[in-house]
């Protein structure tokens, strides 16, 4: 091994290990500001919504068939919504 080798290797990491870095900090900002999407499903919009506002009534599939209104249950009680994987 050359002398000064080890050097020049640590600062090529360096430099690598940078240039990922302003790249994941440019492209994160890019997609914050909403230049870009982060994938071709993301249709996620800035809203209104306050915390303490009421749901949007809104009209949910059913796991049985059909539909039913949100309106419709919280009407009698409570309602929480629980959205997530079962994968």
């Amino acid at each position: 091994m050359a002398k000064g080798s080890g050097k020049r290797v640590a600062i090529g990491a360096l430099a690598v290990v940078g240039v990922a870095a302003a790249g994941l900090v440019g492209w994160y900002s890019l997609v914050r500001a909403g230049v870009l999407r982060y994938n071709k499903y993301d249709r996620r919009e800035r809203g209104a919504l306050k915390v303490g506002d009421a749901a949007p009534d809104l009209v949910l599939a059913r796991y049985e068939g059909g539909t039913v209104r949100l309106s419709e249950l919280w009407r009698e009680k409570p309602v929480v919504l629980v959205f997530g994987s079962c994968t």
